[in-house]
């Protein structure tokens, strides 16, 4: 069958025209470099790509559309990436509070000699004095510029001249030291005012592009660029991978999270024909099919900085070298160092260093580790051997208080012997304080001002210095294990996650996928080899979850996950009750010996609830009271290397996934049998009352006392019920033994 042949006029080229655009659009949409239709393709220059995007640019204005022209910026920002995790993915500014403050941060330079400057853009509380409070910037030990603090209503950059012999090529080490005054107060309630924000998306080494940043290095920069600004990287045409996706995913997060410090960053799973959406990207990982498996890096139209994967269709996931090499590690999330037992450690052991503080007040940290099987829950004592010096004619009701795991064991008044040195002061407290995994020091001075109501003085001399000879002794434990989440959590690899049919009405995939990269930091290596399970679970399979004889119910866990009041104990009160209903609750003798009965039930069940607390009936309770995003529990005292966890709906995957990486080197993260992660950032624990520990050892004449000392504490009532039955027993058998003899006389 023949076409009619359809005669060339000016309509049929102005429809071919319009049919062309109307091809073309999904292209131009997707503001990437099209879809290769063969290896032959050869790729656009980078001039190329300048000229297509001031096109795009000059067609937007006469549509009236305002485009910030991002790719022709004739600088580019290499933005700062702060080392340790917060907690907080979203976001670009990182707050300063108190009267000094100390951050560092990583900074990517591809080329020292295309820095130009250094910038930092500040923003201060209204409380800060501006005539004398400051800022330093060190770049790898080296002080590059000091800042004053006087920007009050919106950001400010300053730029410092940094020259190509203080940097280093790729990462580069930051620190920013801020000294801040209150303008009319001093004190302690003073420095609590005072604050400073650091934009990280503006802040950081100013390079010259010169049309030069392409590739690779401006692939690391956009990735530090979206961590900055908290819009996280774009993940497009992955739909694309087949039954591969989660593996060609997992891989490349997996590799990008570990190599970044802080905070895990965000991944935004997009389709690949897809419009410019609110946030923009500035860094970018597309999936192309193709013939051949490759690696490109290309610029986009809205200058996002690309990496192209082609990838051959239905094969699996293949090694990337080129992606590896060009990612190394910024920093491992270290763990605190694991001190010995049994001797004094010096501080400086886990890396407490000599302190000098100038602030009103302040508050010092030092964290280290003790092995996983210590348990001690006797009386048994540790001790802090302190050394500290003291200025003289410090203000009265000054203060040194000394906390260990958020317990306070004693109050130092700083009074009496300033301008000496006090040295191995002995601090006793109980070492039950102390537990497995990671220990908290905390020093908190409190320095009134004199007077109060005008601003500090010039602080060049340390009020209080704590020295780094300063020792912690810890007592002998016998090898014991005492149910607890935390050794599990310390050990979760990207290979934990575990999940089930019906983990996806909680979890889809691509919140599988980023909550593995996040995991993918440095873990704990003596937790790890437990081979931890992390179970991701919806409500619907919360009956999965073994109990290990605890009792709490699911309307309990929606109390804390969907905020609901939801009542303990009973049913829900009935509105408007019928009035059969209340036609049974008329008094008679049988209901009158009924109630008399339930009285006598629960007084005596109460009774046993104060001699033996039920922890089903106080997880109940707690429970109840908790609202946050995201649940983790293990309540099977057998299953230690096991755990489950459970998300409220609509909450941010990525913001769940930092606070979990942030948890993993601090004190404050989930213990217990049950953690809450609220809404802040922070984990609550509920710890049974009635945990029992499990001997790991033989017991032999150098350990039984510690062993029967550890059960005994662990839950006294039993015992003491024991020894009164034995008592009671024994005082019997005396009276029989009496009657006996009485009888025998007789």
């Amino acid at each position: 069958m023949r076409f009619p042949r359809i005669p060339v006029t000016f309509a049929n080229r102005a429809l071919a025209a319009v049919v062309a655009l109307m091809l073309a659009a999904p292209v131009a949409a997707q503001t990437l470099i099209p879809l290769p239709l063969d290896t032959t393709v050869t790729p656009l220059d980078q001039a190329e790509i300048d000229r297509l995007t001031a096109e795009r640019f000059e067609a937007e204005r006469h549509r009236g559309n305002h485009v910030e022209p991002t790719a022709m910026d004739p600088t580019i920002i290499s933005p700062l990436r702060p080392i340790e995790a917060r907690g907080r993915p979203a976001g670009s500014a990182i707050r300063f509070d108190g009267e000094r403050r100390t951050l560092e941060f990583a900074l990517f330079v591809p080329d020292p000699q295309q820095i130009r400057a250094l910038r930092v853009s500040t923003l201060s509380s209204i409380n800060v004095l501006p005539e004398r409070s400051r800022f330093h910037v060190f770049v790898n030990g080296t002080q590059v510029g000091t800042g004053t603090l006087d920007n009050f209503t919106a950001f400010e950059a300053v730029d410092f001249p940094v020259g190509p012999a203080v940097v280093l090529p790729g990462q580069n080490h930051v620190r920013i030291e801020l000294i801040q005054y209150h303008r009319i107060f001093c004190g302690p309630e003073a420095s609590f005012a005072l604050w400073s924000d650091i934009d990280l998306a503006n802040s950081g080494a100013v390079l010259a592009s010169s049309g030069a940043m392409t590739g690779q290095d401006a692939f690391l920069m956009g990735i530090a660029a979206a961590a900055a600004t908290g819009t996280g990287i774009e993940i497009r045409g992955s739909d694309g991978l087949g039954d591969y996706r989660d593996e060609w995913t997992s891989q490349i997060t997996q590799r990008i999270s570990a190599a970044l410090g802080g905070d895990p960053i965000p991944f935004r799973f997009t389709e690949y024909w897809s419009v410019q959406g609110t946030a923009r990207s500035a860094a970018r990982i597309t999936f192309l099919p193709s013939n051949v498996n490759r690696l490109s890096f290309r610029t986009a139209g809205d200058g996002a900085q690309v990496m192209v994967v082609e990838f051959v269709p239905g094969e699996r996931p293949h090694a990337l070298p080129e992606f590896e090499t060009i990612l190394p590690r910024v920093a491992d999330r270290v763990q605190p160092t694991l001190i010995d037992t049994q001797r004094p450690v010096a501080f400086e052991e886990f890396g407490f260093r000599e302190t000098e503080i100038r602030d009103r007040y302040a508050r010092i940290e030092r964290r280290f580790r003790l092995p996983d099987d210590f348990v001690v829950l006797t009386n048994a004592k540790a001790e802090i051997l302190l050394d500290y010096l003291y200025a003289p004619d410090l203000p009265e009701g000054s203060m040194l208080l000394v906390h260990v795991n958020g317990q306070n064991i004693r109050l130092l008044p700083l009074r009496g012997e300033g301008g000496q040195v006090i040295e191995q002061f002995p601090l006793r407290f109980e070492a039950r304080h102390l537990r497995s995994g990671i220990n908290s020091i905390v020093f908190e001075s409190i320095i009134p001002g004199d007077p109060a109501d005008l601003p500090c003085p010039t602080q060049d001399q340390a009020m209080v210095i704590i020295g780094q000879k300063s020792s912690i002794f810890v007592p002998y434990s016998p090898s014991m294990y005492l149910a607890d989440m935390h050794i599990a959590f310390a050990g979760l690899t990207p290979a934990s996650v575990r999940t089930n049919e019906m983990t996806g009405r909680a979890f889809d995939r691509n919140d599988v996928i980023t909550l593995t990269a996040a995991l993918s930091g440095a873990e704990n290596p003596e937790a790890a080899s437990l081979r931890p399970q992390l179970h991701l679970l919806s409500m619907e399979d919360l009956g999965s979850i073994p109990t290990g004889g605890y009792e709490f119910s699911r309307r309990a866990i929606e109390a804390a996950l969907l905020g609901a009041d939801v009542p303990v104990e009973g049913v829900a009160p009935l509105q408007g009750e019928h009035a059969l209903l209340r036609a049974t609750d008329r008094s008679n003798s049988t209901a009158a010996l009924s109630r008399g009965w339930e009285w006598l039930k629960a007084g005596f069940e109460a009774t046993l609830q104060w001699l033996h607390p039920r922890s089903g009936m106080l997880l109940e309770e707690w429970l109840s009271e908790q609202r946050g995003q995201a649940v983790l529990l293990q309540l099977d005292p057998s299953q230690p290397n096991q755990l489950w966890m459970l998300r409220a709906p609509g909450s941010d995957i990525s913001a769940i996934a930092s606070a979990i990486v942030a948890a993993r080197t601090t004190a404050e993260g989930p213990r217990g049998q049950v953690s809450v992660l609220d809404h802040e950032g922070n984990w609550r624990s509920w710890v049974a009352p009635d945990r029992q520990p499990v001997l790991l050892e033989p017991v032999n004449l150098g350990n039984v006392r510690h062993v029967v000392g550890n059960f005994v504490s662990a839950m006294p009532i039993r015992y003491v019920a024991g020894l009164f039955f034995l008592a009671l027993v024994s005082a019997l058998i005396a009276l029989r033994l009496v009657i006996a003899t009485r009888e025998h006389r007789l």
